[in-house]
């Protein structure tokens, strides 16, 4: 999904089941693809928290594990404050990991940090600005896949 102000969120694919990697392939290029459909509204990290655990209570398939993985270029400015979002999600079984993108905002990272992250395994991988997001973004999903986290609140450098 992509996010923005409180009330401003865009499904870009519909759930879907990876069993293949012509699956993953195919789920691939239709993130690769979809246009960009949302330019302001802030930056409301709260917002965006609540609506993907939204979208995993409501969505037809039971995983052994739920997490929102959310990724930014800038601290919360809009609607509900992060670290409440956060432990409202957290309390409902859902872990957040993060991928700040450093790139206007120092400290960024520790933000992350102290205010997005949280629940079992929760993690932070830093994009040390949007050229780094791919490489930073793969780091990310080969360690949620292979489930290996460290620890509650751990931010890793993959650089």
């Amino acid at each position: 999904m992509e996010w923005t102000g409180p009330f401003l969120q865009a499904r870009i694919a519909d759930w879907t089941v990876l069993s293949s990697p012509a699956s993953a392939q195919a789920f691939a290029s239709r993130l690769e693809t979809a246009p960009r459909e949302l330019f302001s509204g802030g930056t409301a990290v709260g917002h965006a928290l609540l609506y993907g655990a939204k979208a995993l209570e409501e969505n037809a398939f039971a995983g052994t594990r739920r997490v929102i993985d959310i990724s930014g270029d800038g601290p919360n400015n809009r609607g509900i404050p992060v670290s409440l979002a956060r432990d409202h999600v957290v309390a409902a079984g859902i872990t957040v990991n993060g991928l700040p993108i450093l790139n206007n905002w120092p400290g960024l990272d520790i933000y992350f940090l102290d205010n997005v992250i949280g629940g079992p395994g929760a993690f932070s991988i830093p994009a040390r600005g949007f050229r780094d997001f791919n490489s930073a973004i793969l780091t990310k999903l080969i360690r949620e896949i292979a489930g290996s986290g460290w620890g509650p609140a751990q931010a890793a450098d993959h650089r």
